[in-house]
């Protein structure tokens, strides 16, 4: 990688932790050319403007969560087990991704009103294909239970496995093990079931 296309992921870097950590409204071109020690008319070499910083983080972050959901989906066959890949990497994107997933759960309002969002719901609305898809087949093959709807269950793993980032107790789990207890949640509740 070249200087110029070091400094520019450098720059992605500050910019990711600065957008989740103050919000990017809140956060200047100005505040990003001083965290990374560059004149605002130097920034704009590498990025046209804040929205361009935004969209490629979110870009990215996207990318990658549809490139792992596919891998999970392509390794299982049996639709207990694509749903448990997907919780797992899940899991992993948050880890690998902390600030741009803090940005898109916080920042949603600013994305709407800056045309970013469409692009990543887009995406987002892809990767919700994966997850129906393995829910309707294991109710299909009777994995699964058929007197949930499968949004219900879908948007209640999705909205709970994306919170955990802000779980005080979650740093406390290793990515893997933390995806088996969710994955035991989900699939058998928390009843115990008695002979």
């Amino acid at each position: 990688m070249g200087r110029g296309a070091a400094r520019r992921e450098e720059i992605l870097a500050l910019s990711a932790e600065m957008f989740a950590t103050k919000g990017i409204a809140a956060t200047t071109v100005r505040d990003i050319g001083e965290a990374a020690a560059v004149l605002s008319g130097s920034l704009y070499h590498h990025f046209r403007s804040k929205d361009v910083i935004v969209g490629e983080i979110l870009g990215r972050f996207m990318a990658d969560v549809q490139s792992r959901f596919a891998a999970a989906v392509e390794a299982a066959a049996a639709p207990g087990d694509r749903v448990r890949g997907l919780v797992r990497e899940t899991l992993r994107v948050i880890d690998a991704h902390p600030h741009a997933t803090a940005m898109y759960q916080r920042d949603r309002p600013y994305l709407r009103e800056h045309g970013l969002l469409e692009p990543v719901d887009e995406a987002s609305r892809a990767v919700r294909g994966y997850w129906l898809d393995a829910i309707a087949d294991g109710v299909a093959d009777g994995t699964f239970r058929d007197d949930v709807p499968a949004e219900v269950f879908y948007r209640t793993v999705r909205d709970t496995l994306w919170a955990t980032m802000h779980w005080p107790t979650r740093r406390g789990h290793d990515t893997d093990e933390f995806a088996e207890v969710m994955t035991t949640l989900f699939f058998a509740g928390f009843t115990r079931t008695r002979d």
